[in-house]
């Protein structure tokens, strides 16, 4: 795993100036849709001041938007904005372009070999990135719950 991983990293990753987060957030926003910020923060396991200082960022590189939530006034949507969506493409376009170049220096017999193997691989892959996004989700909770009898055992006392 590590292998993969440095290879990705180093090999694989984009270097057009956005950060590894800044990235992640933008495909999740391509993927999902529009979100608040708040829930940005959440899904991405960052604080509320740390997601806002990116979604500031993106802002001014032009590609997130924010406005306001029609159900709440002081929350905020944030939304990828069209600028965006070609800037994720160029660097889909980009990484393919480096595998590609990567996959031409094995041998076919490797080649063959490694495209069964993620076969195998990547559905395996999915449901480990979703099994981790579900426990996070409840650690997460269970942390929130911790907060809240904390502040409710101070208040009480």
């Amino acid at each position: 795993m590590d292998v993969a991983t440095d290879l990705l990293i180093r090999h694989l990753a984009d270097r057009s100036g956005l950060s590894a987060a800044a990235a992640m957030l933008l495909n999740r926003l391509a993927q999902e849709g529009p979100a608040r910020l708040t829930t940005l923060a959440w899904l991405e396991g960052t604080s509320q001041p740390a997601m806002t200082q990116m979604i500031q960022r993106l802002e001014r590189q032009g590609l997130v938007e924010r406005c306001g939530d029609p159900d709440d006034g002081r929350a905020a949507i944030v939304s990828l904005a069209p600028d965006a969506r070609v800037r994720l493409d160029d660097r889909t376009v980009a990484r393919r372009a480096r595998l590609a170049d990567l996959m031409d220096t094995l041998s076919s017999e490797d080649e063959f070999s490694l495209a069964l193997a993620a076969q195998v691989a990547l559905p395996i892959l999915r449901r480990l990135s979703e099994n981790a996004a579900v426990a996070s989700a409840r650690r997460r909770t269970a942390d929130e719950a911790r907060c809240v009898e904390q502040g409710d055992g101070e208040a009480q006392g």
